[in-house]
């Protein structure tokens, strides 16, 4: 009997409690407003590389209390940029409610889209945020201009640089130098501007043009061509492009001193000029991309034929060599002796090999 009175009086508190738990859920959730629909104004820019800074959604609904955007990809030209974004809910509202029979879930066909165009394309949802995807138009598809190159001009100095305006979406450039109907060059740069004086002086007198068009990814604008140069003697003289038959035909003074890395000889000349030392040959050629020995002495000139100075590691053997800075050895390659201030040894080859101190 007692222990039967002892149930009887735990029944009803059991009761009451599952009767208190049951009710507490659905008050809770009850007191979350469900949100019925939200609008969303998206601006951008669109450009090649664009990235979230060129991109700007907002939601001025009560129901929101934030929207930011997670990331931007296919951002390439003539491709349609997708946007990853997350809203969130304000505190009072919920964009799923599950309670009893009361359920309800946001989807796509409660947002709408204003300011520039934009497609949504996926929306998953929680009670509290809403993970979107939009896809805006391809790349390009607004403004025909985006791979237009503007202004090629040769410029006021006539030392054989043209140069271009930006255009707006371009990767890289690809230009093409031509005397006459003949290209004599091809190039690819990400610059605006590009010295063709090595190729002309190399290639003598004559009209030449240049034609420049912008690439973005696969996609390549139209050519843009620029006015003629006109190359006679004295032009061609001025770029390097005739020997002299004694020193530089610049002046003497060089980059180190007074020193000048070798006078003129039979074999050709020493030649200098605002961007440095190049040798011309006899026959009007000279050295690019690799050694050469002058006077007993070996140098090395780069891709644009101009002796280089200091640390040079060989393209072929990947070897390093030190090519003098000093005034009376300018240029040289130096072999059998501690070099750089003293600090590396070069043997009899002009090889590092390895020592320092």
């Amino acid at each position: 009997m007692k222990k039967i009175s002892i149930l009887k009086k735990a029944a009803p508190f059991l009761l009451t409690a599952a009767m208190m738990l049951g009710i507490s859920a659905p008050a809770f959730a009850a007191s979350k407003e469900q949100v019925d629909g939200i609008t969303l104004e998206v601006n951008y820019e669109l450009s090649n590389g664009m990235s979230k800074s060129d991109i700007d959604i907002s939601c001025d609904d009560d129901e929101v209390s934030s929207v930011s955007i997670s990331s931007v990809t296919n951002n390439e030209y003539g491709k349609k940029p997708k946007v990853t974004l997350k809203v969130k809910a304000d505190s009072d509202y919920s964009f799923k409610i599950s309670s009893g029979d009361n359920k309800y879930t946001f989807s796509k066909n409660n947002i709408s889209l204003t300011g520039d165009e934009a497609t949504l394309t996926k929306c998953t949802v929680s009670s509290s945020s809403l993970s979107l995807t939009l896809t805006l138009p391809k790349i390009g598809s607004t403004d025909d201009s985006a791979l237009d190159v503007e202004d090629v001009s040769w410029t006021d100095e006539e030392d054989g640089t043209v140069e271009w305006e930006q255009a707006d979406d371009a990767d890289k450039y690809e230009v093409k130098l031509l005397r006459g109907s003949s290209t004599k060059e091809t190039i690819t740069t990400t610059d605006t501007s590009h010295n063709f004086r090595s190729v002309i002086r190399s290639n003598g007198k004559g009209t030449y043009r240049v034609k420049v068009r912008a690439v973005a990814g696969t996609y390549k604008g139209d050519w843009t061509e620029s006015d003629d140069f006109d190359v006679d003697e004295d032009v061609l003289e001025e770029l390097g492009g005739k020997s002299s038959s004694g020193s530089s035909s610049s002046g003497s003074s060089s980059g180190s001193g007074s020193y000048n890395p070798g006078s003129g000889t039979a074999k050709g000349a020493w030649l200098k000029d605002s961007y440095g030392w190049w040798y011309c040959n006899a026959d009007r050629s000279y050295t690019t991309n690799n050694w050469q020995q002058i006077d007993g002495y070996w140098y090395y000139f780069n891709a644009n034929g101009y002796m280089m100075t200091g640390w040079l590691q060989s393209p072929y053997s990947g070897l390093w060599y030190w090519l003098s800075t000093d005034s009376g050895t300018y240029g040289r390659m130096l072999t059998s002796q501690w070099v750089d201030n003293g600090k590396y040894y070069v043997d009899g080859s002009g090889v590092w090999t390895g020592q320092t101190r």
